[in-house]
């Protein structure tokens, strides 16, 4: 191990502190001769990965501190440092995103816990003022008011999210669409927005819900490179119980790690089911 002449930063180029490398065949038979572009002496090594503490003047897409990968298939990166061009260096996402509606609800709650469970995700919520420091507690990163989401959303993450978690429907869906980075998915999973106070699901409320949601075009999925798809727990049970046994299992198996740990509200006796279900419908009027 010896010290190596780094080449001059360009226009063009970054420099990085490298943190891994990686060591591929292509290494091995430039070290046996096989592969001859090349004429020693010089330093193998065709990726890595790092932080970044240098960029060139024509650089914009990179900047100092961020975290990339780095492949030169010329070799020269089994280094503590190295400058690369910046076509060849590429930024490591920091982790997923993503947004679920009425996160301090029985499904956004549960769905925050999941979310939490697999690591390095950003997780908004949205919620009322009075849950906030409740949702915080259960994992959300970022809670939103219901009112201003969106906006409050875009000042947090400019980009949108990786995933959008919706129970509203309506017009709603419409705006989860629009938060949604390229190759994200927006999953519906309920029509909160179509009942508020006493108002029955009829066949009015259904035909507004359709009229609001049905901007789902092929040609805007394949412009915006995103993901519609929709969720109804029973209907799955119902065709592919097999799934929902896996997915019971993975459950069960977060559980007994204490990853998830399932919120109770309020336990009622059974001779009290009409007072237990106007609470129910106040907590669904407000939001949760």
């Amino acid at each position: 191990v010896q010290q190596w002449p780094l080449r001059a930063l360009g226009a063009d180029d970054v420099e990085v502190t490298v943190a891994m490398c990686g060591m591929n065949f292509a290494d091995l038979y430039t070290r046996q001769g096989l592969l001859r572009e090349r004429q020693p002496p010089f330093a193998l090594g065709m990726e890595c990965a790092g932080h970044v503490t240098k960029v060139g003047d024509n650089v914009t897409h990179i900047k100092v501190g961020d975290r990339v990968l780095c492949y030169q298939h010329t070799g020269d990166l089994f280094r503590e440092h190295v400058v690369v061009a910046s076509s060849q260096c590429f930024v490591l996402p920091s982790g997923q995103s993503i947004l679920i509606h009425s996160c301090a609800g029985g499904v956004g709650w549960a769905a925050t816990q999941l979310a939490h469970s697999v690591g390095s995700v950003t997780i908004y919520g949205t919620c009322s003022p009075g849950k906030r420091d409740a949702v915080i507690q259960n994992g959300v990163t970022h809670p939103l008011s219901h009112d201003t989401y969106e906006a409050e959303l875009l000042k947090l993450s400019p980009q949108g999210v990786d995933v959008v978690i919706d129970n509203k429907s309506g017009s709603h869906f419409s705006t989860s669409q629009q938060l949604l980075k390229p190759l994200g998915r927006a999953v519906l999973i309920g029509i909160n927005s179509v009942i508020t106070g006493d108002q029955k699901l009829g066949l009015w409320s259904m035909m507004k819900m359709w009229w609001k949601t049905k901007s789902v075009t092929p040609t805007d999925l394949i412009m915006h490179s995103r993901v519609v798809a929709g969720l109804h727990l029973g209907l799955l049970m119902e065709k592919q119980p097999d799934r929902i046994q896996t997915a019971m299992n993975q459950i069960f198996h977060l559980y007994e790690k204490g990853k998830i740990k399932p919120q109770i509200d309020s336990i009622w006796p059974l001779e009290k089911v009409t007072e237990a279900s106007k609470v129910l419908a106040e907590m669904l009027e407000k939001y949760c």
